[in-house]
């Protein structure tokens, strides 16, 4: 998810009037919009730039939406894709849906039901990177404790008095030279 920004927007859609109808829509909303025409283009745009959220019509010339929503999953970056398309099928849906897609919203969009998709996208994405993060911190924690414990050990194994550590239970868990040479 390292390429990954939760308020940049691409919206892929030959129809000009739709795409900058969106970019009204986002950038109200406090989104970073990029925008392209086609789907090439739009795979290109997706390779300089952390895009989080992909708006993407399925019936374009040349490459259709189906074949850039399985390029832009083979990414595997996270990168949450909602279809959008005027040719709005059952068999359509969940074919996208199966591809990886997150949503579905047929043309005419009310801007309210684009608002609430992407809200909640961005949410999601939201909490992935805050997943990562905490299970980063979790891995650095217990590296952490790992060589502290490695330190302890080695401070009370060079101790010259004898040490020896039991559990609640009386068993010894930890004992170090001095001690067994008192023993």
């Amino acid at each position: 998810m390292d390429k990954l920004d939760p308020g940049k927007i691409l919206v892929i859609d030959d129809e000009q009037s739709l795409r900058e109808g969106a970019q009204r829509i986002l950038t109200r909303m406090n989104f970073e919009v990029c925008m392209a025409s086609r789907g090439d283009e739009g795979l290109a745009l997706l390779e300089e730039q952390p895009v989080g959220i992909v708006l993407l019509d399925m019936k374009m010339p040349g490459m259709d939406g189906m074949e850039v929503l399985k390029r832009i999953m083979a990414m595997d970056r996270g990168i949450i894709v909602i279809v959008i398309t005027g040719y709005a099928t059952v068999e359509t849906a969940i074919e996208a849906m199966q591809l990886g897609a997150y949503n579905f919203i047929p043309k005419p969009y009310q801007p309210e039901q684009l608002r609430i998709t992407v809200s909640r996208a961005r949410e999601k994405i939201e909490l992935a990177l805050e997943a990562e993060k905490l299970a980063q911190d979790k891995k650095r924690t217990l590296a952490d404790l790992h060589t502290e414990q490695s330190r302890t050990h080695t401070i009370i194994e060079s101790l010259p008095n004898g040490v020896l550590v039991t559990n609640p239970q009386g068993n010894v868990v930890l004992i170090n030279p001095a001690c067994y040479h008192h023993l």
